[in-house]
């Protein structure tokens, strides 16, 4: 009780001399209000400063004293209200927040003294740091999102804005606390901010122009200079002036991948009057969008430049003196003529100081901005981690438009939508470029990623590579050897490898589909990297196909070291050469014994227009050990002209079982030394020339033998056997036989009897097939002769009819031809005959026979045929005459 009682007295004693310094320091009265705390009525102020800025949360440092040692439980954290009372007629100052600080700073037998620091509700914000993610949301609505977060309501701040802000689509607040990133916000967007009492309690309010200053109810103080004595008028009693030199102008530029045909750049000055000013500072990266935002970015930094041009610093004792507040003063500034802007205040007040304060303001006719101090904004200089994302883990690459992606930064924590966890990023490439080149591998959902920033600014990401992690491991390791091999791999297996180890050296390029389709080179090896081949490889289970569009060279030629040029072909010419000057001899020696020679300059022609460095569209296959085609059912070798086989050797053909050759002209067969023999070992051997002669001729002996059957000799017209001047002659009517010399007959008997006949078939069948002849029967150009529409005729071969009919307005006449007919007759009901043939050659010359029967027109001779001065008038009188007989009586 008696320790009590000192207290108390003690107290009452502090109590009194508090109530005669307010009593003479002009009945000022200072409170500090705890709400909750039971002890709180007992504080007593010993002195206080208090300080305001715009944009930025007050302080006020109260030093008190208690007759009671306090504990930090019942006012650390707890909400407070700082009072300033001038007393009469004056509207108390009131700061109400809560308790940021508390001190004990001194103790005596009578009280104890104490700091306490208020702050205002906003200020809790800068106890948390923390890294986030804004998409989508203005500067004001991010604002109001972290004001919300800390649960203020919206009675506790507002916005007061003219700008229309933009939607910003990507805001990164990167290890800041909340309230240093709505501060960093502010400075970067052309906010402010202060604090006013408000209808349920105090406010903050954000404003960005100069209506939005207080300028109601109007503060209007008389400017008087103090000489030592207080007068207890509210008045200014010191002004000063600052003025520093700023930027003429400002320059800013950016770039916008987004919209990348030109930077966007821009230029302004709001004070083109003020001569006072100096230079333009040029800023890139200023993170605008369009030429709109550029313009915005330099006037705002153009802005803040101005605003803090010309500054005022005074000393008052103006209780109503707040951040944002209007002043006007009875003495002329003239560059604030219609008055100051509060932009900062500090009160101060004690038990033996009456209440003043110093403030700083600058004229209210131009916009507050906060200081620019870019070398203070937040940079990142190293990458972050995140992890490429999707809405549904999608197998594939989740991608946009452009080729982004949507990446979850680890430090994020936040609830999104799947997929849409961040902007749109780009993906770094090691190459990329105009017409859509460029390098890119898929990155799918799960993938981890180093994520960079332009310029190191939170707010500029992009994916600056993707990185392997225990979950993901890298396919690359220590582990099998695989240190030595360099692999682009896809998650389906599609691969591209190079492998340097030494001895080992390989490529591979492979895919799944088609059974592994692969294109394997250097020294090749299994799965489980067991040797299995060197040299190159290329396999699929699926369709192949090798194309070159100009010709394609296939050669086992060794090329040493890479070293030659690319379609070096020498050793595969040599062959072709070596081949055609043995089909040049080889034909000579054919003509010379009138069979028919090789094509000689057709096969040079191949050689030296098509085959010499594929100046065709050719092929050239060259191994010069050996080359073998094999088949396991067919084996097809074709050619739209000719086909040219030649052999240094021999040139062996075996056939299990036919073998069949047909020629639409011709077949000769020559052999320059050992003969040629034809065997059937079983079945018959039949030799037939089905429309014209069969010759055999001998320079030795010509034996027809019958081993084991008869010798037949059989003919329509006649039999001739004849050796010297002797001989036998058969006809159908008679036998005749004469010789120069005589006639010896040896026989055991001779018999003569009645006449007698014996026939062999002769038939022969045409296995040639019937084909498609139109007979053109329209007059010759040099005949006055037609023949009518509607004449009915018959078409005879050989005295048979194969075709009647009447004439249609074509003049055509088709027939199913048979290749040995050689000629057709045509008759008409009129009784005109006609005589059509069908030569195979005309003159010894096949392409003037097959001219000849194209139809009943000029032959116009090639340049250097033979004859072919005669050849048109030849044709024009024949086909004249064949068209023009004479008629029969």
């Amino acid at each position: 009780m008696a320790g009590e009682l000192d207290g108390l007295k003690a107290y009452g004693a502090e109590a009194l001399r508090n109530a005669v310094a307010v009593t003479v320091t002009g009945r000022q009265a200072y409170f500090l209000e705890v709400p909750g705390s039971a002890s709180a009525a007992g504080l007593s102020v010993v002195s206080f400063e208090a300080v305001e800025r715009l944009g930025e949360p007050y302080e006020v440092r109260v030093r008190l004293t208690h007759p009671l040692e306090l504990g930090r439980a019942e006012y650390l954290n707890r909400d407070a209200t700082f009072v300033i009372d001038a007393g009469e007629d004056s509207e108390p100052r009131k700061f109400a927040g809560w308790v940021s600080g508390f001190s004990k700073t001194r103790q005596t037998r009578d009280f104890c003294a104490y700091e306490m620091v208020v702050v205002p509700q906003v200020a809790r914000l800068r106890l948390t740091k923390r890294s986030r993610i804004y998409q989508q949301k203005t500067a004001p609505q991010i604002i109001e999102a972290i004001l919300r977060g800390h649960e203020l309501k919206g009675h506790q701040f507002a916005f007061k804005t003219r700008r229309t802000y933009p939607q910003l689509a990507f805001r990164m607040q990167y290890e800041m606390s909340d309230w240093d990133y709505i501060r960093l916000l502010m400075e970067q967007e052309g906010l402010y901010c202060y604090f006013t009492p408000g209808k349920f309690g105090e406010m903050v309010v954000f404003g960005d122009d100069i209506d939005h200053y207080i300028y109601q109810p109007e503060l209007r103080v008389p400017y008087r200079e103090t000489a030592g004595l207080e007068s207890g008028l509210e008045a200014v009693y010191e002004i000063q002036t600052h003025a520093i030199t700023v930027p003429a102008s400002v320059k800013v530029a950016d770039y916008n991948s987004a919209d990348s045909w030109e930077r966007k750049v821009a230029e302004a000055n709001i004070a083109y009057k003020d001569k006072t000013t100096y230079g333009q500072p040029y800023v890139y990266g200023t993170h605008h969008l369009d030429q709109a935002g550029a313009k915005w970015q330099a006037q705002l930094r153009h802005e803040a430049a101005i605003a803090w041009q010309l500054t005022y610093a005074g000393q008052s004792n103006v209780l109503a003196l707040r951040p944002a507040r209007i002043l006007r003063i009875d003495t002329t500034l003239p560059d604030a003529p219609n008055g100051q802007v509060i932009t900062e205040v500090i009160h101060t007040g004690a038990r033996d100081q009456a209440y003043r304060n110093t403030y700083k303001a600058i004229p209210c006719d131009r916009r507050f901005r906060l200081p620019m101090d870019e070398s203070k904004w937040p940079r990142i200089a190293g990458a972050l981690s995140g992890r490429i994302t999707s809405p549904g883990q999608y197998k594939y690459a989740y991608l946009t438009q452009d080729g982004h992606y949507i990446v979850r930064f680890d430090f994020d924590f936040d609830e999104w939508p799947k997929g849409g966890e961040s902007v749109p990023l780009r993906l770094a490439k090691p190459f990329a470029g105009a017409l859509q080149t460029g390098f890119h591998f898929p990155l799918i959902d799960g993938t981890e990623v180093a994520i960079a920033f332009h310029d190191g600014n939170p707010n500029k990401p992009f994916i600056s590579a993707a990185l392997h992690a225990s979950l993901q491991p890298d396919h690359i390791t220590n582990q099998d050897r695989w240190m030595s091999r360099n692999v682009f791999r896809t998650q389906a297996n599609n691969k591209l490898r190079f492998e340097d180890w030494q001895g080992q050296e390989s490529v591979k390029l492979s895919t799944e589909y088609g059974g592994k389709t692969q294109l394997n080179l250097g020294y090749l090896v299994d799965h489980k990297k067991k040797k299995r081949g060197e040299g190159f490889e290329l396999r699929t289970s699926g369709w192949g196909a090798i194309r070159g569009g100009k010709g394609l060279f296939l050669s086992a030629d060794d090329q040493p070291g890479a070293n030659g040029q690319h379609l070096d072909m020498q050793s595969a010419l040599w062959l072709l050469e070596q081949a055609l000057q043995q089909s040049e001899a080889l034909a000579d020696t054919a003509k010379a014994a009138q069979a028919m020679a090789a094509d000689c300059e057709r096969q040079k022609t191949l050689l030296n227009a098509s085959l010499k460095q594929l100046k065709a569209a050719s092929l050239l296959a060259s191994a010069p050990a050996g080359m073998a085609l094999v088949s396991g059912t067919d084996l097809q070798l074709s050619a739209a002209n000719n086909m040219i086989a030649t052999a240094g050797g021999n040139a062996d053909i075996s056939v299990l079982r036919q073998f069949a050759v047909a020629a639409g002209n011709g077949i000769s067969l020559f052999v320059q030394k050992l003969g040629i023999k034809l065997f059937a070992a079983k079945g018959k051997v039949e030799i037939q020339a089905q429309s014209d002669e069969l010759n055999l001729t001998a320079l030795k002996d010509l034996k027809v033998i019958s081993v084991d059957g008869k010798l037949i000799l059989s003919a329509k017209t006649e039999v001739w056997i004849g050796v010297g001047g002797s001989y036998i002659r058969i006809t159908p009517e008679r036998i005749e036989n004469g010789t120069p010399g005589d006639i010896y007959e040896k026989c055991a008997a001779w018999d003569k009897k009645g006449a007698a006949s014996m026939q062999v078939s002769t038939a022969l069948n045409s296995g040639l097939p019937k084909q498609l002849l139109m007979l053109n029967t329209a007059a010759s150009p040099a005949s006055s002769n037609t023949l009518p529409a509607g004449m009915p005729y018959k078409l005879l071969a050989g005295g048979a009819v194969v075709k009647q009919g009447v004439m249609d307005g074509t003049g055509f006449i088709p027939v199913d031809h048979l290749p040995t007919t050689q000629a057709y007759q045509l008759e008409l009901a009129n009784g005109a005959k006609y005589t059509l043939p069908v030569a195979d050659d005309y003159r010894g010359d096949a392409a003037n026979g097959e001219l000849a029967n194209q139809g009943i027109h000029f032959h116009e001779a090639a340049h250097g045929s033979d004859g072919a001065a005669a050849d048109r008038a030849a044709h024009r009188r024949a086909y004249h005459e064949t068209f023009n007989p004479e008629s029969e009586a």
